[in-house]
């Protein structure tokens, strides 16, 4: 298999969310110092600037933030949906990564616009819901695995919310550079209505704690994982595969301890959400930094390592921001539109992941015995048909003898029309043996140039394992050095003639056992 898609620059979304002021605000007589001025431009005012200060009038801390979209607490879930994450659907079914997350201050409303409730459903169901809807639309010509994984970051500890009892998981670095979670459950399915019971079954296993400033905060940051695999349902010695991956991220928020007034383990918790949202506050830093020579630290925090395609790799990202708009949070919200404004410069280099998948050495072995069997089944069923001919030409004798009791024109009659009923039978059916032996031929003929390709695939597998004990009888006798490179590949033979024609008659014979196929139907 290779990775055969075309990479292309794309920029990081990033929307803003203000939420109502809740009714502690309201309890404290709160100001609001946050407003949105149109569909992206949001203002912050500073809620202890006096306005009659003129020796202050140039230091004011007033300003203007531009987003791709805003949204005021007005907007419903269903327009934050359309307006962030319905666009990535199409794209995450033709073969490109995407991921989605929420970011902001603790009791901002990130939970409710991930997860929301029964009645206004969140980003999570409504996507999952469009997905499955875009896969029923194309599922009768194409085939479509999807698979799940719900986690979350507890103290910089994974655990699974699918299943709770598996302890805590590491995260280990596979051959190709991504980061994997060693001994995640994944669950496959391809029913909207069993992936949503999984969702809210995990979500009753995510850590909540209540805490001053939110009384259902968050004290994990949780990842739902949704994987598609796409190929077509037409069977072809060499296929195309799309995969992509779906992150949707609903991050623990950042906060105080003089504002949440958390004691004891409440007081440890936020220390670890503090210090994986730093380092993911720190990665937006270098990543948006126009000279682009900062260095890019992943590996501060799970969470940091965990998005690392996201942030700056092979993935289409949005970025939620979520602020309360009440000037009681006036440093947590500039805080938060600083990193959010600094995320916009963000580029990514995506691409579709499109595997072009062949068959190996082993497979043609299996093809060939599925190939003779068939040849077998068709060889008896030719003769199961000689037979009941046969049977049939005795049972039309035996309507002729009973016929010519009948008067002369009836029975003459009679006569013609079986004859030539018998006839037109005998010419369709004789057209369909001929049509079978063709196809029996063809059969034959494709099994023998597999076998020419899988003979010349043992013996480029021989000339490798030569090639190989070469180099280690060479490389014995030689010191370590660093001009020495023991990761040489082997060299690649050059397919043989018959091998070529082979192939390109195999393409020929599929083509033939089409049309044979129409035929006979």
């Amino acid at each position: 298999m290779k990775d055969t898609g075309e990479s292309k620059e794309q920029q990081f979304t990033v929307a803003l969310r203000l939420r109502p002021l809740s009714d502690a605000e309201l309890d404290e007589s709160a100001t609001i110092v946050a407003h949105r001025v149109d569909q992206q431009m949001v203002v912050l005012m500073d809620p202890l600037e006096d306005p009659d200060d003129v020796l202050r009038a140039n230091r004011s801390r007033e300003k203007t933030y531009m987003f791709d979209v805003a949204f005021d607490y007005s907007a419903s879930q269903e327009e934050v949906f359309r307006g962030t994450t319905k666009g990535l659907i199409e794209g995450l079914i033709s073969g490109y990564n995407a991921t989605v997350f929420a970011y902001g201050p603790t009791g901002c409303g990130k939970t409710y616009t991930m997860l929301g409730t029964d009645k206004e459903p969140g980003i999570y169901v409504r996507t999952l819901n469009d997905l499955f809807r875009a896969i029923e639309e194309t599922s009768d010509d194409m085939m479509y695995s999807v698979s799940m994984s719900y986690l979350e970051i507890y103290n910089e500890m994974i655990r699974d919310l699918l299943n709770p009892s598996s302890g805590f998981l590491d995260l280990r670095e596979d051959s190709k550079g991504e980061i994997q979670v060693a001994g995640i459950t994944e669950v496959s399915t391809i029913n909207a209505q069993e992936v949503m019971e999984l969702l809210v079954r995990g979500n009753r296993q995510r850590t909540q704690e209540p805490t001053a400033a939110n009384q259902t905060s968050s004290r994990s940051h949780a990842l739902l994982q949704v994987c598609v695999k796409q190929q077509s349902r037409s069977p072809e010695l060499q296929q195309e595969v799309r995969f992509a991956r779906l992150f949707m991220i609903d991050l623990a928020g950042s906060e105080r301890a003089a504002q949440t007034q958390n004691r004891g383990q409440r007081l440890k918790e936020g220390a670890h959400i503090n210090r994986s949202l730093l380092a993911l506050g720190n990665c937006i830093n270098a990543l948006s930094d126009k000279n682009g020579h900062k260095y890019v630290n992943y590996r501060d925090s799970k969470l940091t390592r965990l998005l690392k395609d996201s942030l700056g790799g092979n993935s289409r990202t949005v970025m939620i921001a979520h602020i309360s708009p009440a000037s009681s949070a006036f440093e947590e919200s500039r805080n938060t539109l600083a990193y959010a404004d600094r995320a916009k410069s963000i580029r990514t280099r995506v691409k579709k992941n499109l595997l072009s998948v062949t068959y190996h050495m082993s497979q043609y072995t299996s093809i060939i015995t599925e190939l003779r069997a068939e040849v077998q089944r068709l060889q008896k069923k030719i003769s199961e048909q000689d037979r009941r001919h046969s049977s049939e030409r005795a049972d039309i004798r035996h309507v002729q003898a009973e016929v010519q009791a009948h008067s002369s024109q009836e029975v003459e009659r009679l006569r013609e029309q079986l004859l030539q009923g018998f006839k037109e039978q005998m010419e369709i059916r004789r057209n369909l043996m001929e049509l079978e032996n063709s196809n029996n031929e063809l059969q034959v003929e494709t099994s023998r140039h597999l076998l020419i390709i899988a003979d010349w695939e043992q013996e480029r597998s021989r000339r490798r394992r030569k090639w190989r004990l070469e180099q280690q009888k060479e490389s014995e006798g030689k010191e370590e050095s660093e001009d020495w490179d023991s990761s040489e590949s082997a060299p690649e033979a050059s397919e043989t003639r018959e091998a070529s024609t082979a192939r390109e008659n195999l393409l020929l014979l599929m083509s033939e056992q089409k049309n044979l196929h129409k035929q006979k139907e």
